[in-house]
């Protein structure tokens, strides 16, 4: 599937939405998993449309004939200026009967409920919230990148050019998107990049034709976001090229004189409408997704290993370990996950996957905009590719299995992201009373690579991982003492493109006593029976 067209097809789909959302509507932007369904949904009323252009089709040549007949009778009474009893008799009942039947076979519907869409068995058509969530995620994507709209609008992204682009339409959507955000000034950008496109050349698609936009109305919109920036010249000229479209739009005029009388009577002192900051609506998403950033990083002790001490098995199989990270302890394993086990866990996952849900301040489920995935969860004897995760994650990592979560599947589609966050969810202070149970690790294997984007990254170690597939990222979210380490918060970056599918295990902090107890120094990690034991 070429880069974006993934995007084209859910904003054409969204584009064509109304109504409010249901309990029950797939977030389709938040993952790929629903897409199959909607290019079949687009297939089937693609279908149904050329069913309806053949009756139309069938319907016009029909007129078409009727047209000639008449026409060839007309031009034969014409000629002949002949009217008897029976020619005269013939035209009367002509015109009125034949006109009448003529009236009720154009006002016939050609097929009745073709299109309607509302009455079709199992039609679940993006909505509103599905537009509103592919349109954060876009506008995340490019605060994360630091990318032009533009260049997004060009296909060219965070340094790639792609062949795909977006249309007038699909930027006059974002436009206004930001507009009810009062994100004025990145949504002049996205205006004038649909009204860049609109000079593209090459054919134009159906969408454009039946639905525009036109010039006169971008330049138009991009009136409104220049006046709200208090930039009224830029305004008033914005509204003249708008009426140089449409010169005879009433009304545009109107409206470009009620601007005008604005602007004489509008006080320098009247306060601009305050955009929301980007520098603190952003922080939750670090600069340094793209892996690009420069930062001190301690090198000197990190290396790759052949684990085969955590396991009697890895003397005969060792696994590819590499360390990332000493303090906090965050390593790679490699070659963790077979082909055959990543497709498994995908396709059983496709039926039951749900938008991702958070847990908020009052202990409540909800799906919250800072995670932007769907997930399900899958017991460690769910399948044959879950067994053999567990036992292999428990080889290799030393801990024990039985004290773990299930595992959660999870995809992340447009723009996917989970920002900054720590896995654990106890305080310090409630952490060893009442036998709560915490994460003492995480570990997140990578069952795709993803083209562009959707690294894990570590704000406080400068660490950025791509995913890749087959591989395990693991990291202790607590200090040997059971404290949380404050520097395992971690970002899942926004996708750019492609689609990002990760397993999560959370292993137990209660249960891995005798695996990994209080340590006095990192010198005694030799004597652990637990990953850090590889630690030269």
């Amino acid at each position: 599937m070429p880069v974006l067209k993934l995007l084209f097809v859910v904003i054409f789909f969204l584009s064509l939405s109304m109504g409010q959302i249901e309990a029950t509507q797939p977030r389709f932007a938040r993952s790929v998993v629903n897409m199959d369904d909607l290019l079949n949904m687009e297939d089937d009323l693609v279908s149904k449309l050329e069913g309806y252009a053949e009756k139309l089709s069938y319907k016009a040549n029909t007129i078409r004939w009727g047209i000639q007949q008449m026409r060839e009778q007309l031009d034969k009474s014409k000629k002949e200026q002949s009217f008897d009893l029976f020619n005269r008799y013939s035209f009367i009942r002509h015109m009125q009967a034949d006109w009448l039947m003529w009236k009720q076979y154009l006002d016939k519907p050609v097929i009745r409920d073709e299109l309607n869409y509302k009455q079709m068995d199992n039609l679940r058509m993006p909505q509103e919230l599905d537009l509103f969530d592919a349109s954060e995620a876009i506008r995340r994507m490019q605060a994360t990148y630091a990318m032009l709209s533009n260049d997004i609008a060009e296909g060219f992204l965070d340094g790639v050019q792609y062949t795909s682009k977006l249309s007038p339409i699909d930027c006059l959507a974002m436009g206004r998107h930001l507009m009810n955000q009062s994100r004025w000034t990145i949504a002049e950008q996205w205006i004038l990049a649909g009204i860049k496109a609109q000079d593209r050349k090459g054919p134009q698609t159906e969408m454009i034709l039946l639905r525009g936009p036109t010039k006169a109305e971008l330049f138009r919109t991009l009136g409104k976001v220049r006046f709200e920036r208090r930039n009224e010249e830029g305004a008033l000229k914005a509204y003249q090229a708008a009426l140089k479209h449409s010169p005879h739009d009433l009304e545009i005029f109107q409206e470009y004189q009620n601007l005008k009388r604005r602007v004489l009577t509008l006080s320098p002192s009247e306060p601009i409408r305050e955009e929301p900051n980007d520098d603190i609506e952003e922080m939750e998403l670090p600069p340094c997704c793209s892996g690009r950033c420069e930062g001190p990083r301690k090198l000197n002790r990190l290396y790759c290993v052949y684990n085969c001490v955590t396991a009697p098995f890895l003397r005969l199989a060792p696994i590819k370990t590499e360390i990332l990270s000493v303090d906090p302890f965050v390593i790679l394993l490699h070659d963790m996950v077979s082909h055959k086990e990543g497709a498994l866990i995908r396709s059983s996952s496709k039926n039951q996957i749900l938008p991702s849900e958070t847990v908020n301040a009052a202990n409540e489920f909800e799906i919250a905009k800072f995670r932007t995935s769907k997930s399900v969860w899958f017991d460690s004897d769910a399948n044959e590719a879950t067994l053999k995760l567990t036992q292999r994650l428990g080889e290799a990592t030393g801990l024990d299995m039985k004290h773990s979560e299930p595992f959660q599947v999870i995809n992340y589609g447009i723009g996917g992201v989970f920002e900054s966050h720590f896995d654990t969810s106890l305080a310090d202070e409630d952490r060893f009373v009442n036998g709560y149970i915490d994460r003492l690790a995480t570990t997140l294997f990578y069952l795709n690579d993803v083209p562009q984007g959707g690294a894990t990254h570590f704000p406080g170690l400068n660490i950025t991982v791509f995913p890749k597939f087959g591989t395990v990222l693991m990291w202790y979210n607590l200090h040997t003492e059971g404290m949380l380490h404050v520097r395992t918060m971690h970002t899942g970056c926004p996708v750019i493109v492609g689609s990002k599918w990760v397993v999560s295990k959370w292993i137990d902090d209660k249960g891995q006593e005798f695996r990994r107890p209080c340590l006095r120094s990192r010198l005694d990690s030799k004597y652990l029976s637990s990953i850090e034991k590889i630690i030269i």
